[in-house]
């Protein structure tokens, strides 16, 4: 089973995603040749803290085991404002939300969970640092005539807010349909 720890965005960043992912389709579609991008379902947005990958049902379990206790980390708000693009906005290949205020606390529950599975060995951690997001779409062919840097400044974002209070093991399933997560276990913020 593949699995991750993320933390939810709430309905209002699903909306001002939905909004801004069309937004920035009728943009796109205008291009010579209009880019292939694969947008995200709003009901599937996340923030990803930790992405584990596939794992056996034993290792889930005793993730689960490591996650469930409360965080002592208080409940918090992440604020969410403008677009970027990994790896540059010349050639995205992801595009995103990102963070205007929250990711210092988003960092710390990183790092939380980190210490948590480190002493396991139930999987190996890795040392990059937390650059949270909120991935809106995966560009999958970049089309032609399209003024990517134009494009995502003129894309107005309002501002909006995720009230963090818990953190989540979620199994992913794959299907032609898209991913579809499933809550194994869910660990509140109590600091």
């Amino acid at each position: 089973m593949r699995v991750f720890v993320a933390v939810d965005v709430g309905d209002a960043v699903r909306r001002e995603a939905a909004r801004v992912i069309t937004a920035l389709t009728g943009k796109l579609d205008a291009a010579t040749k209009p880019p292939k991008v694969t947008w995200v379902k709003p009901a599937a947005m996340h923030v990803t803290i930790k992405f584990i990958g596939e794992v056996d049902a034993a290792r889930a379990d005793a993730l689960a085991s490591l996650l469930e206790p409360p965080f002592q980390i208080r409940p918090f708000d992440v604020q969410w404002r403008g677009i970027g693009s990994f790896p540059n906005n010349k050639q995205p290949r992801a595009l995103w939300l990102g963070v205007t205020a929250g990711a210092s606390a988003l960092a710390a529950i990183e790092a939380e969970v980190s210490r948590r599975f480190a002493g396991s060995g139930a999987i190996e951690i890795e040392g990059r640092p937390l650059l949270p997001h909120l991935t809106l779409g995966r560009v999958k062919m970049a089309g032609e005539g399209v003024d990517w840097p134009r494009i995502l400044q003129a894309c107005e974002v309002k501002q909006v807010v995720t009230r963090v209070e818990r953190v989540v093991l979620f199994e992913s399933t794959l299907s032609q349909q898209g991913p579809h997560y499933t809550e194994l276990i869910g660990s509140r913020l109590v600091g």
